[in-house]
């Protein structure tokens, strides 16, 4: 026995020194034991005074190849296997699973590997590269051991012994492997449709980005005032009298989906928070009358926000680190955390200003009632002008209700409410806070791990403060700081002198464009030519060097492709790559990467030749 632990033990060192170490270490416990199977050696666990076998008490290997025929394992080529014990199921379906295939397995405890150690010969596994072991992995770990892997087709397996000793544990981690899958899915699929946007808003609000006033001057200016962030779930309704109540004792933080239902009550939040790109963020303040709102836009925001919307606003930082540029000209905006929802957006900036506890109100991140926003919201409208005799607003409801496929969760009032996958990715990141100032006062929907729920009945909020003194003082220091003729005038050359160095690359892209496309041509052929292949890799290098000399440039350039670098970098196969040799794709990736740069630059310098029109033909209200 002491010997199979050796050389499984040299094995798991050879692929992952540091796990190998944890597992030696692993002091043992009275509550593991092993007993004899008919097939084998198997571990049991004492958990809540029961004892329970992680495999088959009889035939182990017997149970194993009966998990493993269950799974088509021709239909994926990612396997994440929540609970190793001792391997019987991993091994059978590590001999069924594709050439190609990788088979994650996730373990809680150091003394199960252990003891499977000394039990077991696990070479199947320690020696197949296509198998990695994570143990107690953090939500980094497993977005490591995910990296790259977001397109594969994914099987999650549970294994029953392991999930009924800890069913908490490795319910958690699939659900956090199944966010980030999913959360990889959404940013692709945000970056194909809003990469170019964000720039061509940068570029048309160039004249605000001048002008405006930064939301940095108001952080830390609420340090231990309490914020209400008022988000647009369908439970918002019950939480206005708390709101309308609360106005004189907190920060209110609206969203802009949450905006108008407030005003039409008769409350006016001290902020109100925008980011979103699209047309439809900015319907959300058409109509709108004049408020003591300080409206706080991203730079990428819709340019019709700015015209729309009736009253002060500041610009944060912008959110992208290729554009930092702006930020070095204008001035920093302040920084903002994304969380993928303007919620998240709007709590990060309540934290920002130093308010403490920070309550959510219509955070209900469930389709509660049926609905997916509040009663009176934009987005509610749009429901019943889209609904006719045929097609009613319950009908629209349900489309929204099954877009995604169902989730349930647990619920803030017990039982279990319909989400989907992009409300739990929201709902993830609030859990992932862990922020013992964060309250959820929301009435209904999804509840939210590790964060306190409070009826909002039961809040105190403190005395009254006179809140608006300060934030229209620190508007006006913000307004007198900024100098926007020196800022003009400096954008004005940036964009310039990117206008021109596009404008310098693309005969260079022209010319890496063709060379990609002979090395891929090579690497195909049955023939190839060495000396023409290393040709072509020398003067590729050379147009990198040439890329690399125009940061600012390429930076901006790489903005506008972040779905071509997303589709390298996470593994996403370009059409019949499967079937292609190593080199084949590498050579057809360099290619994809070129093409884009090229297609790039070509925007960039449009983009750039608007940007200075804009700034040129605008004027300061100074």
């Amino acid at each position: 026995m002491k010997g199979l632990f050796e050389k499984n033990i040299a094995l798991l060192r050879a692929k992952d020194g540091p796990l190998a170490s944890i597992i030696e270490q692993a002091p043992d416990d009275a509550a593991i034991t092993v007993i004899e199977a008919k097939s084998g050696p198997v571990p049991e666990i004492v958990a809540a005074g029961k004892a329970i076998a992680l495999h088959s008490r009889i035939d182990p290997k017997k149970e194993a190849t009966r998990f493993a025929s269950e799974i088509d394992t021709h239909e994926f080529d990612l396997f994440i296997v929540s609970g190793f014990g001792f391997a019987y199921h991993i091994e059978d379906l590590l001999q069924r699973v594709g050439g190609d295939a990788v088979v994650l397995v996730i373990e809680q405890s150091p003394l199960i590997i252990k003891k499977a150690c000394a039990h077991r010969d696990l070479t199947p596994l320690f020696g197949n590269p296509r198998c990695i072991l994570l143990l107690s992995p953090s939500e980094d770990d497993i977005a490591r051991a995910l990296q790259g892997k977001s397109t594969r087709r994914t099987a999650f397996l549970l294994h029953r012994g392991s999930h009924q000793a800890d069913s908490m544990f490795y319910s958690n981690v699939l659900r956090i492997a199944r966010s980030y899958l999913s959360t990889k899915d959404v940013n692709i699929a945000t970056l194909a449709k809003f990469e170019k946007t964000w720039i061509q808003n940068i570029a048309r609000n160039a004249g605000y980005l001048a002008d405006l006033p930064r939301a940095k001057f108001f952080y830390d200016a609420f340090k231990g005032v309490p914020a209400i962030v008022a988000a647009a779930g369908p439970s918002l309704s019950e939480s206005i009298d708390f709101i309308r109540k609360s106005g004189s004792r907190s920060i209110i933080v609206a969203v802009d989906t949450s905006y108008r239902i407030l005003r039409k009550h008769g409350i006016e939040p001290h902020f109100c928070i925008t980011v979103d790109p699209q047309s439809v963020n900015a319907r959300y303040f058409e109509g709108d009358t004049m408020s003591k709102t300080i409206l706080v836009a991203d730079p990428s925001s819709h340019p019709s926000v700015f015209r729309l919307f009736k009253g002060r606003v500041v610009r944060t930082g912008t959110a992208f680190p290729m554009m930092k540029w702006i930020d070095e000209i204008c001035g920093e905006g302040g920084e903002i955390a994304h969380g993928g929802s303007v919620s998240t957006n709007a709590y990060d900036f309540a934290k920002r200003l130093g308010a403490s506890p920070i309550v959510l109100v219509g955070q209900d991140l469930a389709f509660t009632g049926g609905y997916a926003h509040a009663r009176g919201s934009y987005l509610d409208d749009q429901v019943h002008l889209r609904t006719e005799r045929f097609f009613p607003a319950e009908m629209y409801n349900r489309r929204q209700l099954t877009a995604l496929p169902k989730i349930f969760i647990d619920g803030i009032r017990g039982g279990r409410v319909h989400t989907n996958q992009k409300m739990m990715i929201f709902l993830s990141w609030f859990e992932r806070r862990n922020d013992p100032e964060l309250i959820n006062a929301t009435v209904n929907g999804a509840r939210m791990k590790g964060v306190a729920h409070v009826n909002d009945m039961k809040i105190d909020l403190g005395e009254e403060k006179d809140l608006w003194s300060i934030v229209d003082a620190r508007y006006e220091k913000a307004k007198s700081a900024q100098n926007s003729l020196r800022v003009r005038h400096l954008l004005e050359e940036q964009c310039e002198k990117i206008s021109v160095d596009a404008e310098e690359l693309l005969p260079v892209l022209d010319r890496a464009v063709r060379l990609a496309e002979d090395l891929a041509e090579q690497t195909a052929s049955a023939n190839r030519d060495g000396a023409k292949i290393a040709y072509i890799i020398k003067k590729l290098d050379e147009a990198d060097r040439a890329i690399e000399l125009r940061k600012k440039t390429t930076d901006m350039i790489g903005l506008t492709i972040q779905k071509v670098v997303h589709t390298i970098m996470e593994g996403h196969d370009l059409e019949d790559d499967e079937k292609k040799s190593a080199d084949e794709k590498i050579a057809r990736r360099s290619l994809y990467l070129y093409r884009g740069l090229h297609s790039g630059a070509e925007f960039v310098m449009r983009i750039a030749g608007q940007m200075k029109r804009i700034l040129k033909n605008t004027q300061s209200d100074d």
